[in-house]
């Protein structure tokens, strides 16, 4: 049996290669008709429209409602990623600091009204009506921002995480 042309192996790899091209291409422009999406780990919307600095945050053992948000942008607004997820009320300050650990781990820096000081500021009546906010910028300087709110499930109280990272 005579082994394999060189011209084959290209052929077979073409084949088995033009369906994955075709799905990327038409997640893509899926991506830029829709604008805004929410879509789960695992899907090609998950890979192609979050961002990997997103994708990299772990969620914390018991958070609830885990969802990804993403918007490729529009005029002035800028394209971006987010995580969101609830926890009880009586485990958001460990969460918090697990979280500014993550994003520091991911060699983000905390930006501050300061300059140089590292401490999380509230930003409550300013940008957002969150209940606690931090800004972090990366080498690239895009802008990343951990915010909290309060939330509810069925009557219990709840706070909401939201990772944002604007690339």
């Amino acid at each position: 049996m005579p082994g394999l042309s060189l011209r084959t192996v290209f052929r077979w790899a073409a084949v088995a290669a033009t369906p994955l091209v075709l799905a990327a291409m038409a997640t893509l422009g899926y991506l830029f008709a829709v604008e805004d999406y929410v879509t789960r780990p695992g899907s090609p919307v998950y890979y192609l429209g979050i961002s990997s600095l997103v994708r990299d945050v772990q969620v914390p053992d018991g958070a609830q409602g885990r969802e990804y948000f993403g918007s490729v942008g529009d005029g002035n607004k800028p394209a971006q990623s987010q995580l969101s997820f609830k926890v009880p009320p009586a485990t958001a300050d460990a969460v918090w600091d697990a979280m500014t650990r993550q994003l520091k781990n991911l060699a983000l820096h905390s930006v501050s009204t300061g300059g140089n000081d590292p401490t999380v500021t509230s930003n409550k009546h300013a940008v957002s009506p969150g209940l606690r906010e931090a800004q972090y910028t990366s080498a690239k300087h895009d802008l990343v921002l951990l915010t909290t709110y309060e939330d509810s499930d069925g009557g219990t109280p709840l706070i909401r995480f939201e990772i944002t990272h604007f690339d």
